[in-house]
């Protein structure tokens, strides 16, 4: 498959259009983003992703999220798209499976995005608490 990217749109990023943000991915994971104001586009193959990632990039989007089961059906495609600056393509986990790349890719944006590697900390006070909470023999009071 042939992937020509289009270039960003640069009169829809200078009229206030800049802060557009869509998910693209199977039904189930994406429906919630519709919520939060979103775009969202049901997407299970290559083509149908790149179509929507073709129109978005026209269209002047800036993030464009991207499911992870998506992401690895479309393999080698979206290496120019991951390259780009805006707009900013981003693997998220997918709903109902166990996040691999997923995980990873959010977690480096948003350590990227605000200089705090929040996910990374969450993980670590969830590990401080449950090490908290076990019992501690040596200040037992029974006999």
């Amino acid at each position: 498959m042939e992937c020509d990217v289009p270039e960003m749109n640069q009169d829809a990023m200078t009229n206030g259009d800049l802060h557009k943000v869509g998910v693209i991915g199977e039904w189930e994971s994406i429906v919630a983003f519709r919520a939060l104001g979103l775009s969202v586009a049901d997407a299970r193959t290559a083509e149908t992703a790149l179509a929507q990632l073709n129109t978005w990039a026209k269209e002047g989007y800036a993030v464009i999220f991207l499911t992870e089961a998506l992401a690895e059906i479309m393999g080698d495609v979206l290496v120019p798209w991951r390259l780009r600056v805006l707009p900013a393509v981003i693997i998220i986990p997918s709903s109902g499976k166990t996040p691999y790349l997923g995980r990873g890719e959010l977690r480096a944006a948003v350590s990227k995005a605000t200089g705090i590697d929040l996910i990374g900390q969450r993980r670590k006070i969830q590990e401080e608490q449950s090490v908290d909470t076990e019992p501690d023999s040596e200040s037992s009071d029974e006999c």
